[in-house]
C-alpha cells in the first residue's frame, strides 16, 4: 500500500529526507501512478496523519473506552495505565506528530490539540457539571481542563519512557510513576496533616 510505503520512509527519516521517487520504488508504483491518487508529496503526508489520528481516536481504542464509563478524578490511575497503552500502540501517530512539529512547526496535527478540553467535556458528558456538585473537584477547577492536563501529563511520561527511552527517567517503574502522577493532581503539593487537611 502506498500510504504505508510512505510511512516506512518517513519514520526513519523524516518528510524532507525523502524523495516521491523513492517513496514510488518503495511502492512498486510508477511516480506517475502517485499523482492519480495524491497532488504531491505532502498531500500524501497528510493523508497518513489524518488516517493515523482517526485510528487514534477511534471509538475502540484504549482511551475511548476508558472516556465511556470513567469516575474521574476518583480513576486517575486507570487513566495512566490507559495511556500507557495509548502510546504503546500508536507509536507510528506519535511519531508522525513529531515529525509534523520539527518539520512544518506543527500544521498537520495542530487541529489535534486546538480545543482539547472542550472535546473532553463533550466526552465526559454530564459527569463533567456533576463533579463539583459530588465534592470530587474544587470548585475553581474546570473539570475538562483537569482531564485534558491529566491526559497530556500521563502521556507525556510514556512517550518519554517508550518512543524517547529514557527508561525510568522519574526514577520510578511505571506503577509507581503513575501512582506519584495520579498523588500529586490529586492531593496537590501543598502540605496536609495525616488527616488530609490542607494547611494553606
Amino acid at each position: 500500500m502506498l500510504e504505508d510505503a510512505a510511512l516506512e520512509l518517513f519514520r526513519q527519516r523524516g518528510f524532507h529526507g525523502v524523495g516521491l521517487r523513492e517513496i514510488a520504488d518503495r511502492a512498486n508504483l510508477s511516480l506517475g501512478n502517485i499523482y492519480n491518487y495524491y497532488q504531491g508529496k505532502e498531500p500524501l503526508f497528510a493523508a497518513i496523519v489524518d488516517r493515523l489520528y482517526a485510528e487514534f481516536t477511534a471509538a475502540t481504542v484504549p482511551l475511548a473506552r476508558f472516556l465511556a464509563d470513567c469516575r474521574f478524578p476518583e480513576d486517575l490511575q486507570e487513566l495512566g495505565q490507559v495511556m500507557g497503552q495509548m502510546v504503546s500502540e500508536h507509536r507510528d501517530y506519535l511519531l508522525i506528530v513529531f515529525i509534523d512539529t520539527a518539520e512544518f512547526g506543527g500544521k498537520h496535527v495542530r487541529p489535534h490539540y486546538e480545543n482539547l478540553a472542550v472535546r473532553f467535556r463533550a466526552a465526559l458528558g454530564p459527569r463533567a457539571d456533576a463533579l463539583h456538585q459530588d465534592g470530587l473537584l474544587a470548585d475553581w477547577a474546570d473539570p475538562a481542563v483537569a482531564f485534558a492536563l491529566a491526559y497530556m501529563q500521563f502521556s507525556s511520561y510514556f512517550i518519554v519512557e517508550r518512543l524517547i527511552g529514557a527508561r525510568n527517567h522519574l526514577g520510578l517503574d511505571d506503577g509507581a510513576a503513575v501512582d506519584s502522577i495520579a498523588r500529586l493532581f490529586t492531593l496537590g503539593l501543598a502540605p496536609r496533616d495525616p488527616q488530609g487537611v490542607n494547611h494553606d
